[in-house]
């Protein structure tokens, strides 16, 4: 009986709400980044906040936070084998672990679209949200300064340009600089440097012809044919329509890469100690 179980409940879910994670062979990630297996929001959610790892015995749960991690009721203050039906607190989510065969496992994987938008909305939300505000007041004022469109087209894209690139620099610096700390490794210039590099990498020849051209243009035919503030954000809309196709493109095809490498990496690993796994996963 307990033989014929172990085989038909080979993988684990952790559910919370409508989203599921499966723990297979690697080990599964909790927190607040959107690269996390299961991303949770809230200010009491870590960026990593802990990792469930796949052992002989069954999941083993590792806290990372300094917030804590609650397994019914209880906050874990050491490495915890978990059990179906646990239930796990984190920064006000609940969390349901889920013992299940390995072909229910494959079809809690997130659907392909909804993690994308997720993916988008947290990495390019807050940069397009003050970058709308600052081309809307920089097109706007400059057009009544002037009387000029493509002034204004050309005002208000370079606001966007400053703003949009110095959130996303000044967000992946914190990001970085707070994980180097956790590590106790040094961060200084050179990463920050990195950081500049990876993000011309990412929107490369899409943004030059997106500030060079395209967006002044669409600015500017906006301004021309429904005017005012409303016609700064037709024309932005327009833009961001061409711009987002090949930067999505690109960032995707990054992310696939990656994945790519860490899967190889870890088949490698299978067998290794669980403490090593965990630390080559966050390293």
């Amino acid at each position: 009986m307990r033989l014929a179980l172990a085989e038909s409940v080979r993988s684990w879910i952790l559910s919370e709400g409508t989203s599921e994670a499966a723990l297979l062979e690697r080990p599964l990630s909790i927190g607040r980044l959107p690269e996390c297996d299961l991303s949770l929001a809230g200010e009491n959610v870590s960026r990593r906040h802990a990792y469930l790892l796949p052992t002989p015995e069954g999941p083993m749960l590792v806290d990372r936070s300094q917030f804590g991690t609650w397994v019914n009721g209880e906050r874990m203050t050491v490495p915890r084998l978990l059990a179906d039906g646990d239930s796990l607190e984190i920064g006000g989510h609940t969390i349901t672990v889920k013992a299940v065969s390995r072909s229910r496992a494959s079809e809690a994987v997130p659907a392909g679209g909804a993690l994308r938008l997720r993916r988008w909305v947290v990495r390019y939300g807050p940069s397009e949200l003050l970058g709308t505000i600052v081309t809307v007041g920089a097109a706007t004022s400059m057009f009544a300064l002037t009387g000029s469109t493509v002034a204004a087209a050309f005002a208000g894209t370079l606001a966007e340009v400053v703003v949009y690139y110095g959130v996303m620099i000044l967000r992946e610096t914190i990001r970085e600089a707070y994980e180097a700390g956790r590590r106790h490794a040094p961060y200084g210039t050179v990463q920050v440097i990195g950081v500049i590099r990876n993000v011309v990498m990412e929107f490369g020849i899409a943004e030059a012809l997106d500030s060079g051209v395209i967006r002044p243009f669409c600015l500017s035919m906006g301004l021309t044919l429904v005017g005012g503030q409303a016609g700064v954000l037709v024309g932005k809309l327009a833009a961001d329509l061409v711009f987002y196709g090949p930067v999505l493109a690109a960032y995707e095809w990054r992310l696939a890469r990656a994945q790519s490498e860490r899967q190889t990496a870890q088949e490698g690993r299978r067998h290794r100690p669980t403490g090593q796994m965990l630390r080559e996963e966050e390293g």
